[in-house]
């Protein structure tokens, strides 16, 4: 017995150096056995082909990893600590570590651009270490450090698709020699968007909560519309009641019926308003606007050109983005120039006094970029939210985005 696992282990140990060279395509079952010293018809004792080996072996390196990173965890205090310290283990892993963890990275990207991977028994352990940034957000809000209104499921993923991007700009497409002299930046984004305020920077950040407020409906109605979308999203608009629409709004149940006649007319009111708005946000792309404008119809733009075209967004994330081979294409420049435009809006919002003057364009890109990414792969791909939800999630990753670059915030991560 102790002999099989050794073999099992050979196997493992030999396939992560040539599926983290070669990529799976290129990778043969011949060439991880000669280098495990097995023959080929042992490793289909253990592993069902080469899909399924490739998934066991992020598996291993990913439960090495959690392992490691709650060491780094030992006597630290306080969820901003925490966190700060997950976001450096990311970064350090790129930099300096061990061979186990560059590994591990180039094995990740292969692996989440394949479907399979996200039904395998490997997927458990990549979702049981992004468990314990879902459990540093949670102690973050319940001791209000984090604000208390946000989706730390969205966070989540906004956080390891930025981690991502400043892995890619490292190790793909060698934009950066090292990923650790931008932490001060990445966390200065990352808390500008999560932290308690403690200033009015972003108070004004969300354009449209105001303009349904300021417009036919006063606040309690907008209140009322937003429950609705999260209820009707999570149970269906046949199994939702006004009393659970009204407990989530903070209303008394009678008071829906000031503004909606009933539960249908509530329903049809979200979509009225949101198209309102949006009519709004195309008749202003053709007007002068100040650069918070154009960055929230900048992102509202890029998210709606990709998602209006699946089958492209689907080969663009699986086959194209996590694919090393695609940052040495004339594709790659084309795919640049897009961040030029958004450096344009960053750059003039600096200039006017808009957004901080400490802001890095190129680490904020890396935000935008990993937030996108993972979403998208959560909407379209693994197909995980409903369209009301992906409608109430943009909304609130554009606002997270547009705080990023509006609020600053202390250095607090000295002690990290």
């Amino acid at each position: 017995m102790g002999n099989n696992n050794g073999k099992k282990q050979a196997i493992l140990g030999a396939a992560q150096d040539v599926f983290a060279q070669k990529g799976l395509a290129n990778s043969t079952i011949s060439e991880i056995a000669k280098k495990a010293k097995v023959v080929d018809s042992i490793i289909y004792h253990y592993f069902e082909n080469k899909e399924d080996l490739l998934f066991y072996t992020v598996e291993e390196l990913m439960e090495k990893s959690h392992k490691e990173l709650l060491f780094h965890f030992k006597g630290l205090m306080g969820p901003v600590s925490h966190l700060g310290k997950m976001v450096w283990f990311h970064l350090y892993q790129n930099d300096f570590s061990s061979g186990d963890a560059r590994k591990m990275k180039n094995l990740l990207f292969e692996c989440r651009s394949n479907k399979n991977f996200y039904n395998h028994a490997g997927y458990k352990a990549l979702q049981k270490y992004a468990g314990l940034m879902l459990a540093i957000l949670k102690k973050g809000v319940k001791e209000k450090y984090f604000r208390n209104d946000l989706n730390i499921g969205i966070i989540r993923d906004m956080i390891f698709g930025f981690l991502d991007e400043e892995s890619l700009s490292c190790l793909a497409y060698m934009e950066i020699d090292e990923t650790l002299p931008d932490f001060e930046s990445i966390m200065s984004l990352i808390m500008a968007m999560i932290g308690v305020e403690s200033d009015e920077s972003a108070a004004n950040v969300n354009p449209d909560a105001a303009e349904v407020g300021a417009g036919v409906k006063p606040d309690k109605a907008t209140r009322v519309l937003e429950a609705a979308v999260s209820i009707f999203a999570q149970k269906g608009h046949r199994k939702a009641t006004m009393l659970e629409i009204a407990e989530k709004a903070g209303v008394a149940e009678g008071t829906i019926y000031e503004y909606f006649k009933n539960k249908q007319d509530l329903l049809y009111s979200i979509p009225k308003d949101k198209f309102r708005i949006y009519q709004g946000r195309l008749k202003r792309v053709f007007e002068p606007k100040n650069p918070l404008e154009k960055l929230r119809c900048f992102i509202g733009e890029y998210f709606q050109i990709f998602s209006s075209d699946s089958e492209f967004l689907t080969i663009f994330l699986c086959d194209i983005k996590l694919n090393k081979q695609f940052y040495t294409t004339e594709a790659f420049i084309s795919f640049l120039n897009t961040n030029e435009m958004l450096y344009e809006i960053l750059n003039e919002g600096k200039e006017s006094g808009m957004f901080r003057s400490d802001l890095n364009n190129r680490v904020f890109r890396n935000l935008f970029l990993g937030s996108f990414s993972h979403l998208a792969i959560r909407w379209f791909i693994l197909k995980r939210v409903t369209p009301l939800e992906m409608m109430s999630e943009l909304s609130e990753v554009t606002t997270l985005l547009c705080r990023a670059v509006t609020r600053k915030v202390e250095n607090v991560f000295e002690n990290i």
